[in-house]
């Protein structure tokens, strides 16, 4: 018969599975344990020292255990910071309040605070308004009792201690007929009142507003007084330009400390002044006015004036060819060789092209004649318009 499997088939049975798998299972574990004890690259170095980088720094293990503690210890510090802070925060809030905080007459007095003169807070919460009778007070603690006062209204209320306005705390008096309390309440008073007069002349109190008002004595003020009289201070000091160190201007004059000198320098500069004056109306100079610069400017006249001496000058040297030529032709001669002329006066303005050469001699004589009279009307047209 014929095998069932490929297992039979092949010739293997299940005993020669189960030895394979522990063969396979025993070299496994002996190749782990050759790969732990095995050393890359060459043999393992047993007393090989650690580099000295590799080592950790003297001291680190317990400096951190020192910050650790540290650590602890601060935080602890700064939880009871904050709960001292936020116990003298409500003391203060009381104390603003002009309530007494729990805080005793000896306490009270050594505080640094005058909360008496010191301005409430404008934003305060509405809670004042709120009706006390509503509420019930409830027994506190044996350091804050609840105390029955008398308001400034003559109301009887009931509060605690801390809560209760200083101004507004009963005076613990002795019982009638006990006479150590009352020797002893008498002397308190006492006492109470010689400190009370100690501290309104240590303390100073500003019954208008929050800023000290410099009021000075009557020393003082007789001496300002004195300094500012008339009898210190005379009017008849002049301007000292010596006691300025800095540059003057150029029309700068010092003038005499002396009465006398100084109106006689002051009468001659008016002098130099009045001639000054006259020299310039006699000269026709002209007044600059304001952003004008001298010597930049012309008179209103000057333009005009040098402009007509400019045109005369020319229609005077034309006439004097004129006539030259008039003679030529009247009497047939040759002119002379140079016309003695007059050289033209002097000017101001740039150099102007004056024709000095002479003309060319008209071909047509019986032109020359028409020419020359019709040139002398229209010299005497524009002589006649300048005059007018």
């Amino acid at each position: 018969m014929a095998p069932t499997n490929k297992a039979q088939a092949a010739g293997v049975s299940s005993g020669s599975f189960l030895e394979l798998r522990a063969q396979v299972a025993k070299q496994k574990e002996t190749l782990s344990k050759g790969n732990a004890t095995a050393v890359v690259g060459g043999k393992k170095d047993v007393g090989k020292k650690t580099s000295k980088w590799a080592l950790p720094n003297k001291g680190v293990q317990g400096r951190a255990a020192r910050d650790l503690e540290q650590e602890r210890l601060d935080r602890r510090t700064v939880e009871s910071t904050r709960a001292a802070l936020e116990r003298k925060a409500k003391i203060y809030e009381k104390l603003k309040k002009g309530q007494s905080g729990g805080l005793n007459e000896a306490q009270f007095d050594a505080l640094l605070v005058d909360f008496d003169s010191k301005p409430d807070d404008p934003y305060e919460s509405d809670s004042d308004d709120v009706d006390e009778s509503l509420t019930v007070p409830v027994a506190g603690e044996d350091d804050d009792p609840v105390i029955e006062y008398e308001d400034e209204f003559g109301r009887q209320r009931t509060a605690k201690r801390s809560e209760v306005p200083r101004h507004l705390l009963p005076r613990e008096r002795g019982e009638e007929g006990d006479d150590e309390c009352v020797i002893l309440s008498s002397t308190c008073r006492a006492f109470l009142t010689v400190v009370s007069i100690i501290a309104a002349s240590l303390f100073v109190y500003n019954p208008v507003n929050f800023f000290p008002v410099y009021e000075p004595s009557s020393d003082r003020v007789a001496a300002i007084q004195a300094a500012a009289a008339e009898e210190n201070n005379p009017l008849n000091i002049h301007y000292d330009a010596d006691r300025e160190v800095r540059a003057k201007g150029a029309g700068f004059y010092q003038f005499s400390a002396d009465e006398e000198t100084r109106k006689k320098q002051m009468e001659e500069l008016r002098q130099a002044r009045t001639e000054t004056e006259m020299t310039r109306q006699e000269l026709g100079a002209v007044d600059l006015k304001a952003g004008e610069v001298e010597g930049m400017q012309d008179a209103p006249n000057a333009l005009r004036s040098r402009a007509i001496e400019k045109r005369k000058r020319e229609l005077e040297e034309r006439r004097r060819l004129v006539e030259a030529k008039r003679r030529k032709l009247q009497t047939g001669d040759k002119p002379p060789a140079a016309v003695a002329t007059q050289p033209p006066a002097p000017s101001s303005e740039p150099a102007v092209a004056v024709p000095t050469s002479k003309p060319a001699a008209p071909k047509n004589p019986d032109a020359a004649p028409s020419a020359a009279d019709d040139f002398l009307a229209a010299l005497e047209l524009d002589l006649a318009m300048n005059k007018r």
